[in-house]
C-alpha cells in the first residue's frame, strides 16, 4: 500500500502533503523526521530537540497532526527530546494498515511506537483526544509512562452534546471559510493570517482529502472511577476557562476528587486549542512540571 493510497485521487494527496508542510514550516526549532514500524503500520514522527535529552512524546488531537505543536516545540525540545507522532490511523503521514478499534490497540500502538524508539519511559503530553491516548496509556501500560500533562483531555468528563450542532455545517459545507469559523469557535486567542491559514487548510483539506474509510475519529470513552484512582503516575491537568467541547470545572473537579497525584487548572481566556491560545503560559506550566 503506498501512502498516495490513502486518498480520494493524487491531486488530493499533493494538496494534502504541500498543507502538511506549509503548517511543519511555522515549526522555530530544528526538527527531523522519523519513521517507525509497529503492527499498526508505519508511524510517521516529526523530532526535536537532543537525543541525549530525555524522552516527550506529543500526542495531538483527532484529525489534525503533529505538526500542530509548533506553538510548542521550542519550549518543550529545549529540555527534551520530543518525538510529536502522527497518529496512526488518522490524518497525518503515517500509513496505517490496521485503524485503531479499541483500547487494547490504542495501547499497543503506542507501546510499539516506544519499543521502536528504543524507550523504556517517556513522560507524555496529550492534546484533545491525544489526552484520552495518554490517559489509556497510563491505565493499561503503567510501566511505560514517567509522567504526564493532560492539554484539555477526552476521557475525564463527557462531551458537550450542543458541539455537535455547532460544528455540524463543517460537514456539510467544507469550505474554508467554514473551516476559519470552526476553528476561531475553538479558540480565544485570533491568530494572525500566516500562523491560522496554514492549520485550518490542514484540517480542512484533511478532512476532504483522504478517502471515507481512511480516517477514524479515535476510540474514547469516558474512564470509571476506579480506573481514573489506579493512575499513580504525576500528572498536571489544564483546560481553558472558555473551554466549550468539555465543561471545565466538572473536569477539573473529577480529576482532583479522582487522581491522587494531580495537579489541575484552569487557565484564563484560553478555548478548547488552549496550546495555541495561551501557549507562553501553558509552555512555562509544562517545562516547570516536567523538569521538577
Amino acid at each position: 500500500m503506498s501512502y498516495s493510497s490513502r486518498f480520494r485521487s493524487p491531486e488530493a494527496a499533493q494538496n494534502y502533503l504541500a498543507a502538511y508542510e506549509t503548517t511543519l514550516a511555522l515549526w522555530p526549532s530544528p526538527h527531523e523526521a522519523l519513521e517507525v514500524e509497529t503492527r499498526f503500520g508505519t508511524t510517521h514522527l516529526n523530532c526535536a530537540g537532543s537525543p541525549e535529552s530525555p524522552p516527550l512524546v506529543l500526542i495531538h488531537g483527532a484529525q489534525t497532526s503533529s505538526t500542530v505543536w509548533y506553538p510548542n516545540i521550542a519550549a518543550l525540545s529545549q529540555h527534551f527530546r520530543v518525538y510529536a507522532p502522527d497518529v496512526i490511523d488518522q490524518s497525518g503521514k503515517s500509513l496505517p494498515t490496521r485503524k485503531l478499534l479499541n483500547r487494547q490497540d490504542c495501547a499497543d500502538w503506542l507501546t510499539d511506537l516506544l519499543d521502536g524508539l528504543k524507550i523504556e519511559r517517556a513522560a507524555f503530553v496529550g492534546h484533545s483526544h491525544g489526552g484520552w491516548q495518554v490517559l489509556n496509556m497510563a491505565i493499561m501500560r503503567p510501566l511505560r509512562v514517567d509522567r504526564m500533562v493532560l492539554l484539555s483531555p477526552a476521557g475525564i468528563t463527557r462531551l458537550r452534546v450542543e458541539i455537535f450542532l455547532r460544528l455540524l455545517p463543517l460537514f456539510i459545507i467544507p469550505t474554508k471559510r467554514m473551516f476559519y469559523w470552526g476553528f476561531q469557535w475553538s479558540t480565544v486567542k485570533r491568530l494572525d493570517v500566516r500562523q491560522a491559514e496554514p492549520i485550518i487548510d490542514l484540517i480542512r483539506v484533511g478532512g476532504t482529502s483522504f478517502k471515507a474509510n481512511e480516517l477514524s475519529f479515535g476510540v474514547v470513552h469516558v474512564f470509571d472511577d476506579a480506573e481514573l484512582r489506579q493512575i499513580d503516575k504525576p500528572t498536571l491537568l489544564l483546560v481553558g476557562d472558555r473551554e466549550k467541547i468539555f465543561n471545565p470545572k466538572l473536569m477539573v473537579e473529577r480529576a482532583r476528587h479522582l487522581m491522587p497525584h494531580i495537579e489541575a487548572d484552569i487557565i484564563p481566556n484560553a478555548g478548547h486549542l488552549l496550546p495555541i491560545d495561551q501557549s507562553e503560559t501553558i509552555n512555562g506550566r509544562m517545562v516547570r512540571f516536567l523538569t521538577r
